[in-house]
C-alpha cells in the first residue's frame, strides 16, 4: 500500500529485528487506510492518553454541542476540552486526514464560545462527563489546577489535532502567534507494522518544542521595545482625546508647575502675579484649537501656548511636550489620559482579523454572549454507522 500524498519526506522510522540488527522501514499509511475514524478513534485515544496533545491536562468534557446565546441556541458540537494546570481551558479540534483550511477557524470559534465560561461551569462539565458528584469534580478540578480556588480561569489555548496541515492552516497558525494566541498544531501519524497492526505516533508540529523557549523570549524582547518605543511611535495625546471624547468641552486644566525644571521658579513668580496664567478649559475643537486660555480667552494647541509661557517668563524652549503640562482635577496630564486610552485601542486593533472574520461571517454575532447551555443533550458516540465522515 502506497503511503498517503501528504507523507512526510523528512521523517524515517524503521524496526529493528533484536536477533538479526536487521532494519525494517515502517511504512506510512493513514487513519482512514486502517479503518480507525475520528470520533470514534482518534478522539477515545485523546481522551484516555490526554498526552498525546500535551502533558498535564485534564479532560473537562467532550461533545459539547449546546450553546445558550442571547436569543438562540448556537448547535456547535466542540470536539474536546482540557484544563491545563495553569488554570486554562484548551479547546482541542480533531481531524482525521489533512485538517481542511478553515479548521483553525473552527477552533477560533469554539475558543469564544468557552472564553464565556466560568470555574463553575468548568465544574459542571467535568461532574457530568465523569459521572461525580459536585463535590468530586470541584476537588478534582482544583487538585489540578489550584489557582481556580482563588481566581477565574485563564485565557484560552487552541490545539489543532490532524494527520497533516498545510500551509493554509499553519502559516495562519502561527500568525496568530504572534498575537499572543495560545495556538497549536499537533501531527498524527499512523504506520504499518510488519505484522498488520498500526503503529501510532503524535508530535508537536507548531510550536517546534525546541524553538518555543526562542520564540517566547523573542516575543518578550518585541513587547519590551515596542514600551521603550512607545513615546516616538504614539499618536499626538491630543488626537487620541478628541477622537475618544475623553473630555467635557469646558472642563478645566492647570498648568503643572513641577514638569518646567529651571523654569519652575520663574514661572511660579508669573502664576503669583496673574493666577489664570495656570488656567485653561478643554474645547474639544480640533488639535490646534484644543485649549483656551483663561488669561486671554484665545484658543491654543497645547505645545505653542506652553512654549508662549516660557518665552515670556524669560525661559525660551525649541521644543516641550505641551500635553504633559496640563493636568485635570485628578490630576493626570492629557498625556496620561491619552496613553490609558491607547494602549486599550492597540489591543481591539491587533485582535487577530480570523476572529474578526468571523464576526463578518455571521459566525459570531457582536455583542451576543453565548453560555453554556444546562439543559443540553449531549451527543455521544452511538455506533460505527452514526460516524461522522468528516
Amino acid at each position: 500500500m502506497s503511503p498517503p500524498a501528504w507523507a512526510r519526506s523528512d521523517e524515517y522510522a524503521f524496526r529493528v529485528d533484536p536477533v538479526t540488527g536487521e532494519a525494517e522501514p515502517l511504512v506510512e499509511s493513514d487513519l482512514a487506510a486502517f479503518g480507525f475514524w475520528e470520533r470514534r478513534d482518534l478522539q477515545r485515544w485523546i481522551v484516555d492518553r490526554p498526552e498525546i496533545v500535551e502533558a498535564d491536562l485534564l479532560l473537562v468534557t467532550t461533545e459539547f454541542d449546546r450553546w445558550q446565546g442571547r436569543d438562540q441556541i448556537v448547535a456547535d458540537r466542540l470536539d474536546v476540552l482540557f484544563l491545563d494546570s495553569d488554570g486554562r481551558l484548551l479547546v482541542a479540534e480533531l481531524k482525521r486526514g489533512e485538517a481542511p483550511d478553515t479548521t483553525h477557524l473552527q477552533a477560533l470559534k469554539y475558543a469564544a464560545y468557552c472564553s464565556q465560561l466560568t470555574v463553575a461551569d468548568v465544574i459542571e462539565e467535568y461532574m457530568s462527563t465523569h459521572s461525580v458528584d459536585r463535590e468530586k469534580a470541584r476537588a478534582d478540578v482544583l487538585e489540578h489546577a489550584p489557582a481556580l480556588e482563588t481566581k477565574e480561569l485563564g485565557r484560552i489555548r487552541i490545539r489543532l489535532v490532524a494527520e497533516h496541515f498545510g500551509p493554509s492552516v499553519t502559516h495562519v497558525v502561527m500568525w496568530l502567534r504572534d498575537y499572543d494566541l495560545d495556538i497549536g498544531c499537533v501531527e498524527v501519524t499512523a504506520r504499518r507494522h510488519p505484522d498488520g497492526s498500526a503503529l501510532i505516533t503524535s508530535r508537536r508540529l507548531l510550536p517546534p518544542p525546541a524553538a518555543e523557549d526562542y520564540l517566547v523570549k523573542r516575543r518578550q524582547r518585541e513587547v519590551e521595545e515596542t514600551e521603550r518605543e512607545v513615546t516616538t511611535r504614539s499618536r499626538n495625546s491630543v488626537t487620541i482625546l478628541l477622537e475618544a471624547g475623553a473630555l467635557r468641552p469646558g472642563q478645566p486644566l492647570r498648568l503643572k508647575v513641577d514638569r518646567f525644571g529651571e523654569a519652575q521658579t520663574a514661572i511660579e513668580a508669573a502664576i503669583e502675579q496673574d493666577p489664570l496664567i495656570a488656567e485653561a478649559e478643554w474645547t474639544g475643537l480640533s488639535l490646534n484649537e484644543a485649549l483656551r486660555w483663561r488669561r486671554d480667552g484665545n484658543l491654543y494647541a497645547c505645545t505653542p501656548l506652553v512654549l508662549q509661557l516660557l518665552k515670556e517668563v524669560g525661559f525660551p524652549r525649541p521644543s516641550i511636550a505641551g500635553p504633559q503640562c496640563w493636568i485635570d482635577e485628578t490630576g493626570r496630564s492629557l498625556a496620561d489620559l491619552a496613553y490609558e486610552i491607547e494602549p486599550r485601542r492597540q489591543a481591539a486593533s491587533a485582535a487577530p482579523l480570523a476572529l474578526i472574520d468571523l464576526i463578518t461571517a455571521g459566525v459570531i454575532a457582536p455583542g451576543t454572549g453565548v453560555r453554556p447551555k444546562r439543559d443540553h443533550q449531549r451527543a455521544r458516540e452511538s455506533s460505527s454507522a452514526t460516524e461522522r465522515s468528516r
